[in-house]
């Protein structure tokens, strides 16, 4: 720390995305349905809900802030209480 530089780690879980859809898309055709892999999709995840960009986001932005400034060499999970 003596050169100012913090390193931290950003861990998301599961986050909607056009990859994550195409995946939910390809379950979708061996179980029958989109609506039926999106709904085990999200039913296995402990929040009942994949994680927003917007949240994953967030957490980078607090990182990169003056807030975080006593933050360093932390593993940052953010995946809806799957690691948990």
């Amino acid at each position: 720390m003596a050169k100012g530089i913090r390193a931290n780690a950003i861990c998301p879980g599961t986050v909607e995305s056009p990859s994550w859809h195409d995946r939910v898309r390809e379950l979708g055709e061996t179980m029958g349905s989109y609506e039926e892999a999106l709904k085990a999709f999200t039913e296995r995840q402990p929040m009942g809900r994949v994680g927003q960009p917007e949240e994953i986001a967030a957490l980078a932005v607090y990182l990169a802030s003056d807030e975080s400034a006593f933050v360093t060499g932390q593993e940052m999970i953010i995946d809806g209480g799957w690691a948990g």
